[in-house]
């Protein structure tokens, strides 16, 4: 900002302290989601990456409640999996947004983690496998 540009600059308003880089950058200093979500120390960063790891692992749970609505036929179901979605889709945005390697990271490790855990639940998994026992069957006959 220029100085001409400062000093007409209003007496309530600060120049932000955080950078924003359009390459992957690996400093701490990082906004999770929201201006007001910073972490300006080693130890919130790696709390903020501990929570995005779980969030990543969460949105592997999504497919599992959408195939689990879909069951139920419950039109509240699909509602509250689309509301779901749709915020999931936009934190998931923001995260990204950050262009921090160690975010890129934590992201992949959870949603590594929880296609791990959950891809036997998704609804995918099922027809997978009714797949290869049909593969199955054309073989032996």
């Amino acid at each position: 900002m220029s100085h001409t540009e400062q000093s007409e600059m209003h007496p309530g308003m600060q120049m932000m302290d955080m950078r924003m880089y359009m390459i992957i950058n690996w400093d701490y200093k990082v906004r999770f989601v929201f201006n007001t979500w910073k972490s300006t120390t080693q130890g919130e960063f790696v709390g903020g990456l501990f929570v995005t790891m779980f969030f990543c692992v969460f949105l592997c749970l999504l497919p599992v409640l959408k195939g689990y609505a879909e069951r139920q036929k419950s039109l509240f179901l699909k509602i509250v999996w689309q509301l779901l979605a749709a915020t999931q889709s936009s934190i998931t945005m923001f995260l990204l947004m950050t262009v921090n390697g160690w975010v890129f990271l934590a992201m992949a490790l959870g949603i590594g983690f929880g296609s791990f855990i959950f891809y036997p639940q998704m609804p995918i998994s099922e027809k997978h496998q009714r797949e290869d026992d049909q593969q199955v069957l054309e073989r032996v006959n």
